[in-house]
């Protein structure tokens, strides 16, 4: 019972925000995936990890608002992970060639690996937010 009231709640969270509010969400998440990602990748230490896990992310939340704010509406949430990843891909590339002084393979190898599973987690919360204006708009209907 008790998980059904904290899913409840979780849903309830989720479907409450806008455009704002869901970049919010999105880039902790992000955040969580980077860091690891970093760690792993760059075998680099707890700060420089962190510090990467932080900053790049926080490049890409702008990314994802820009394109959630603009573009949720025209393009199909398959399109739009599309697009994030392709551009993610190209934030991280030059993040972490530039800033973290990684060599180009290891940024590159980075820049690929993050960014997809970061595409399936903006797929997953798009898919999940649209799923409530459908949901809605049945509800209403009827």
């Amino acid at each position: 019972m008790k998980q059904f009231f904290v899913a409840s709640k979780l849903n309830t969270l989720i479907h409450s925000l806008n455009s704002f509010g869901l970049s919010i969400v999105y880039t902790i998440g992000h955040i969580i995936i980077s860091w690891i990602c970093a760690t792993i990748i760059f075998d680099v230490d707890f700060l420089l990890a962190s510090a990467d896990a932080i900053i790049e992310p926080v490049i890409n939340g702008f990314w994802f608002f820009i394109l959630h704010k603009y573009a949720h509406d025209k393009l199909r949430p398959t399109a739009l992970a599309v697009v994030y990843t392709l551009g993610h891909i190209s934030i991280a590339t030059a993040w972490s060639y530039t800033f973290i002084d990684v060599t180009l393979n290891l940024a590159v190898l980075d820049a690929i690996i993050e960014p997809i599973l970061n595409g399936f987690w903006f797929f997953a919360l798009m898919h999940y937010w649209n799923l409530q204006e459908k949901t809605s708009q049945q509800f209403i209907k009827n």
